[in-house]
Parts: structure tokens; C-alpha cells; sequence
């Protein structure tokens, strides 16, 4: 039986799905990073406003009150990297639907060629009995 020209095609299309599949690992690797740094800034913002609200010196309230703009803004930041990778993950997952579809449309259309080619042979091959049989019909 020849190659079915569709192979190289569905390799090519579950390389995609592959490629796509270490994206979404990779998407989600960073959208986990950026959820620690997001954490790690709202832990040091809330344990320097406690430190701060503890505190009995006009000194150390006066350097939190100078930090604290640093520290809301790490926390703006960490959150704006996490709202950006979650987006990158929802891309990557969206390309890697579209990965799967494309992969599993060549395998139907390999599928349903194959078939056809069964269902021709059979076809083929019930001719040929029924070519026989109509011989054997007239020579009795």
C-alpha cells in the first residue's frame, strides 16, 4: 500500500501540538513566579505597615512613610507581571486548542480516507465473487 501523503502533515501538526505544550508549561511556570513575587511584595508591604504601626519612633515611621510609595508600587508592578503572564497563559492554551483541532482534523481525514479505500476494495472484491458467480450460473 503507498504512504498516505496526510503522515507528514499529521507529524508536523502533533510537532505543533508539542511546541504548543512546552509554551503553556512555560507560560504557566512564569504566571507562578510572577504569583511569588506578588505575594512576596504584599507580605513586605503588610509586615512594614505592622512594623510601622508598632513602632514608637518618629524616625521609623518617617522612613516606612518614604518606602511606602516603593513598596506600592513593587506591588502594582508584581501584580500588573501577573495579570500580564495569565494572559500569556490563556494565549498559549488558546494556541494549543488550536494545535489539538488541526491535529485531530488530519487524523480524521486520514481516517476517513482509509476507510473509503477499505469500503473501494471491499467494493473491488465483491465484484469479483459476484463476476464468479454469474460464470458459474451460465455454464450450468
Amino acid at each position: 500500500m503507498a504512504r498516505d501523503p496526510m503522515i507528514p502533515l499529521l507529524k508536523m501538526r502533533r510537532m505543533a501540538v508539542d511546541e504548543a505544550r512546552q509554551a503553556v508549561a512555560d507560560c504557566l511556570a512564569r504566571e507562578d513566579a510572577a504569583e511569588k513575587a506578588l505575594a512576596e511584595a504584599q507580605a513586605a508591604l503588610a509586615r512594614e505597615t505592622l512594623a510601622a504601626q508598632a513602632s514608637a519612633s518618629d524616625g521609623e515611621v518617617e522612613a516606612f512613610a518614604a518606602w511606602l510609595p516603593y513598596g506600592r508600587r513593587a506591588v502594582q508592578n508584581a501584580q500588573a507581571a501577573k495579570d500580564a503572564a495569565a494572559a500569556e497563559t490563556a494565549l498559549g492554551r488558546a494556541a494549543l486548542t488550536l494545535a489539538r483541532s488541526a491535529a485531530e482534523a488530519v487524523e480524521t481525514v486520514i481516517e476517513e480516507r482509509r476507510e473509503a479505500l477499505k469500503a473501494r476494495r471491499e467494493r473491488g472484491e465483491q465484484s469479483v465473487l459476484d463476476e464468479a458467480g454469474q460464470r458459474k450460473t451460465l455454464r450450468e
